[in-house]
């Protein structure tokens, strides 16, 4: 935070921002560190009551499966529990697809090191078929984890009515 934003920043309007943005409770110490080289003090009450306008918005159920899914981080600020259990099991979800992905640019990357490069022996050219059989194994065991993932995500949803 700026000196000039220590001095002109409304408290308020920075607490529904900072919960917007899922910050936790602690996100005022950086605010109160930066001011204090210029001596102005955070209006903490206006700040926290702020933020709780924010975290009404934040902790809405269905965008705990949009930050689950994008695997995006949280701090634990919803008091929902429905909140933190949708955001789990959605970003074992996204976590599944990220892993399928993943294999499938390793998998993509040696085939094109086996079919592209003329200058490999056989022994490098085994190695690399080894690599992607071994690659192709850990996608099917993957892809098991994504359905189950999205099994357990879908019930519940449903539960949930979400």
């Amino acid at each position: 935070m700026s000196e000039e934003e220590c001095f002109s920043t409304d408290w308020y309007e920075r607490g529904v921002a900072d919960g917007r943005a899922g910050y936790p409770p602690g996100r005022i110490d950086s605010y109160r560190e930066a001011c204090a080289e210029v001596q102005v003090q955070p209006d903490i009450a206006l700040w926290q009551q702020g933020r709780e306008a924010g975290l009404e918005e934040y902790c809405q159920l269905y965008l705990a499966i949009e930050r689950g899914l994008e695997r995006s981080s949280y701090s634990r600020v919803c008091a929902d529990p429905d909140f933190d259990r949708l955001y789990l099991t959605a970003k074992a979800l996204g976590e599944a697809r990220y892993q399928i992905e993943s294999i499938d640019a390793a998998i993509s990357s040696r085939e094109q090191e086996l079919y592209y490069n003329k200058k490999l022996s056989d022994e490098q050219r085994q190695r690399l078929v080894i690599e992607i059989r071994d690659l192709e194994r850990q996608r099917d065991r993957a892809r098991d984890d994504r359905g189950d993932a999205e099994r357990r995500l879908d019930r519940l949803r449903y539960e949930l009515g979400v």
